[in-house]
């Protein structure tokens, strides 16, 4: 499950001379070296050819002390863990099984690295994997499918290992990665599990969590920021992974699928989007990951959406339904409510 997002954004702030589009996760490891240096780093959903996947062998370059890798299979994630290793092969590597939709196994996950010696702190927590547009469906937990994984997952795995995050103090970093997708929709905040007839389509399902991830970091960063831990949501971009396989098994009425879609987070046809918009590369789009988690200038901007490498608090590329302060405290509650358990953070 990789978090590599279907569909384009696009946004603007006084940076945009400094980063965009075309800015490269390798080039901003190299320029911020000394923000992996020794550091931590937790990334879930590290199969080879996604971002988690990208995102790890770029910040292996910058000599980092350790890559805790979360997945359902290190089978699955052994090519990535034998690419970090080729780039540097002093950087610990470990892995971490975690089925993403059964909130027991994603507790003994996050007991599991609480439980280790060797894992002192968590420097960056990159919260990656998902999957888009899914046919309805329900969790281990009969949670919303999407909702479930996207968000509920990365909720209860963070806030659990909050000590390990805590522990590393003042710069760390709490990544979420989202969507542009978020446009579709707020959070169903009375019905997140689409319990009401005719209200699930597969959008709706993905702008939902999408939105959630964005508000789980503002919440986040009410609540650690005088700690000096911040929280941003990254936006990739379109970038081909197997993110798309629920798509793909749409077959035929994929494109009608997308384009619905389109039209409403974007306002016009996936055609022009792809025109205004082309897809990027793995590289491009693990850049705006690769910021939030290591550039120590954010904290210095305002907002925690950030698109093609730059932040931005413009309502036409962030909705307000993601940035409300008081939506974020809704989302944090429902989903406490959701998984069964009160974090105290």
């Amino acid at each position: 499950m990789n978090s590599t997002i279907f569909l384009p954004d696009t946004s603007s702030t006084d940076t945009m001379g400094v980063y965009d589009r075309n800015t490269e996760g390798r080039e901003l490891v190299q320029k911020l070296v000394d923000n992996v240096k020794d550091r931590n780093f937790l990334i879930t959903g590290p199969t080879p050819g996604g971002l988690g996947a990208e995102t790890a062998i770029s910040i292996a370059a910058g000599k980092p002390a350790m890559i805790i890798l979360v997945g359902r299979s290190q089978t699955k994630a052994q090519p990535t863990i034998d690419a970090i290793q080729a780039v540097d092969p002093n950087i610990k590597v470990k892995f971490v099984i975690a089925e993403l939709s059964s909130l027991k196994s994603v507790r003994a996950a996050a007991h599991s690295i609480l439980s280790n010696n060797e894992i002192s702190k968590i420097d960056v927590i990159i919260n990656n994997a998902a999957v888009m547009a899914s046919p309805q469906m329900k969790t281990e937990d009969g949670l919303d499918y999407q909702f479930g994984i996207n968000h509920l997952s990365q909720f209860v795995l963070t806030n659990t290992v909050m000590p390990k995050i805590l522990a590393a103090g003042l710069g760390a970093r709490i990544v979420n990665v989202t969507s542009s997708g978020h446009r579709y929709t707020g959070v169903r905040l009375h019905d997140p599990n689409f319990t009401e007839p005719g209200s699930y389509s597969e959008f709706a399902g993905y702008g939902q969590a999408k939105t959630a991830n964005i508000l789980y970091s503002v919440e986040l960063n009410k609540r650690l920021a005088s700690r000096g831990i911040h929280a941003y949501a990254p936006h990739p971009g379109s970038i081909s992974t197997n993110l798309q396989v629920y798509l793909q098994a749409l077959g035929d009425n994929a494109m009608q699928v997308l384009d619905a879609a389109s039209w409403k987070v974007n306002g016009c046809s996936m055609e022009d989007t792809r025109k205004r918009d082309p897809m990027k590369t793995l590289q491009q789009g693990c850049a705006s990951i690769i910021r939030a988690a290591i550039d120590p200038d954010l904290v210095k901007e305002e907002g925690v959406f950030i698109s093609d490498v730059n932040l931005t608090t413009d309502p036409k590329d962030v909705r307000l339904w993601a940035t409300d302060p008081e939506l974020a405290e809704k989302c944090w509650r429902l989903s406490e409510e959701l998984v069964g358990e009160k974090f105290d953070i």
